[in-house]
């Protein structure tokens, strides 16, 4: 039975040297909380846009269970329909973000829903970090005004 273990344990060495993991193995990986504000153009409003979003750099912070460092985000929201603050959208960008002197970029896509309760919420799937966000207008409110700036709380996971 000892010797059936040690190839199963083996086998799964092999396999996560290859990058063939069962789907289930490949959910592990270090639990991350992000915060910083994008800015819009030309905003996420009422009316059909397709339109960028970009931090200033890395000027958000990030915390991966104690190890802490800055985040920064750029990307095109509504690329493959418009989106609106009622219906929500999709897109796709880069997470570049620097932890322990070592900087990670992330290529993602995303999809939110319309906007509930003053916060718009999504999901975002990329390479190395995918989990939740939520979007909070700061400037604009999405209804009567279209946000051209918000805060962005990131829910992820890194991928070890």
């Amino acid at each position: 039975m000892r010797a059936r273990h040690c190839i199963q344990f083996a086998f799964v060495l092999v396999m996560a040297s290859v990058g063939a993991v069962p789907a289930a193995a490949q959910q592990h990986g270090t639990r991350c909380t992000a915060d910083y504000i994008a800015n819009l153009s030309p905003g996420l409003g009422s009316e059909p846009t397709s339109g960028v979003f970009h931090s200033d750099g890395e000027s958000g912070a990030i915390d991966c269970q104690g190890r802490r460092g800055t985040l920064g985000g750029d990307g095109r929201y509504g690329t493959k329909d418009p989106a609106t603050c009622t219906s929500g959208g999709e897109g796709w960008g880069v997470i570049s973000f620097t932890i322990d002197g070592k900087t990670i970029k992330n290529a993602f896509t995303m999809e939110f829903g319309g906007i509930s309760g003053g916060l718009i919420t999504g999901r975002f799937k990329g390479d190395r970090m995918s989990g939740t966000f939520t979007f909070t207008p700061v400037e604009g409110d999405c209804v009567t005004k279209p946000a051209s700036s918000g805060r962005v709380q990131i829910d992820g996971l890194l991928k070890n």
